[in-house]
This record gives C-alpha cells, structure tokens and sequence, in this order.
C-alpha cells in the first residue's frame, strides 16, 4: 500500500494508494520531506489523511486518519528521531551453528569437543575396564592381553575410581628402562657368564689330572 519513490537529489517521498478502487477512491499522491528527513507536506495540500474504508461485514464507514506530525518537524515520526541511530546487541541466548573441530581428551577419561562457533562440551567418556585379577590376564603378544577365567570379567568404570588409574591425553606410553643400561648389563652378564664357563673347564682339567695321577 506504500511504495517509496526517491529520484535525482530531491527529498525522498512516500506514495499511498488504495487497494480496491471499488472501496474507496482517495488517493494521497505523495508526501514529502526536507533533506534533515523533518516531515515537509503532502505533494497536493488538497489531499486529505483521512480515508474511509467500507469493510466486509462491518456496518458503516471506517476512517483511517494519517497524523504525519508538524511540517518542518519530527513530531510525527518515530525513527531516527533526535539523531542517527546505531544498532547495539546488549544479550545473546545462543549461538551460530557449528561443527565439531578438535577434541581432549581429560585425565577423568571426559572426552572434551571444541566447535567451530567457539562452544566446548563434554560430548564423551571413556570407560576403564579393571579386573579382580590383573595378573591372570592371557598374554596374546604385542601387549596385547585377554580376559580369562583366572581374571575374571572386566568391571567397567571410569578413570581415577574403582582402583582404576588415570588417562594420559596427547602421551605416548615409553619403556620404564634405559636400553643403554640395560645393553651394558647384558654385556657384563654374558661376560660373568664366559669367565664361569672357562672355571668350569680348568676344574674339570685339574680333576682329569688328579684322576690320572691316582691310577
């Protein structure tokens, strides 16, 4: 019903026309206003702001008056009143969509997800399965190891609860041992054990000889 109309660098207009010529056949052709946007006057002083409108099954004629305010003022507008106005969010109560971007994983065994919108939640846990006899697990080699009937089935619990440990996120499990330690020992062993075998061979010589002596 109100088609704005602005052209070259005069001031903007407003243009009201009727929907049904049949009802009513008043027409505002323009209303005018002054380059500070203060209400200037329709384009026709002989047009009136009062329309009547005949609606269905309403008995009688409904006027509908326009109050445009004072010309040359804002009086009759509501929008950018005093002056220029700014948009400002004073609350928000959610956020943009997202995906999952990256997840931690805590020593509570919580599995954190962080979202592209900047959101983090638990969306996970991790479940620790211990047993009544850890030492009667069946090695299957590669450190792998599976539940027998000296173990017992697994009691499913979380980390840090039910005599279960902690979980280590972003680790990587390494030997309690240093090799070079441990190369050296087995060198010392081996050569313990060479010295041994080379007393072994002298007293069984000497007692070779002993028993050669006797006959």
């Amino acid at each position: 019903m109100v088609i704005p109309s602005i052209s070259g660098e005069t001031a903007p207009s407003w243009s009201g026309y009727n929907i049904d010529s049949a009802t009513f056949n008043r027409r505002i052709s323009g209303i005018q206003f002054n380059s500070d946007g203060s209400y200037a006057g329709l384009v026709s002083s002989a047009e009136p702001l009062t329309i009547g409108v005949q609606f269905d099954n309403i008995p009688g004629t409904q006027n509908i008056t326009f109050d445009l305010g004072t010309e040359g003022e804002f009086t009759g507008l509501t929008q950018f009143y005093s002056e220029q106005s700014s948009a400002n969010a004073l609350s928000q109560d959610g956020y943009e969509a997202g995906s999952l971007s990256s997840v931690t994983i805590d020593q509570s065994g919580m599995v954190l997800g962080t979202f592209t919108n900047g959101v983090k939640r638990n969306v996970a846990a991790l479940q620790i399965g211990v047993f009544q006899n850890a030492g009667g697990l069946e090695a299957v080699g590669n450190g792998y190891f599976l539940p027998s009937a000296n173990s017992g089935d697994p009691i499913g619990t979380t980390a840090a609860t039910g005599g279960a440990g902690v979980i280590k996120g972003q680790s990587l499990e390494k030997s309690n041992v240093d090799i070079a330690t441990e190369f050296v020992n087995m060198m010392q062993a081996q050569n313990g054990y060479q010295a041994n075998a080379r007393t072994i061979r002298v007293a069984n010589a000497i007692l070779s000889e002993l028993t050669s002596l006797i006959r």
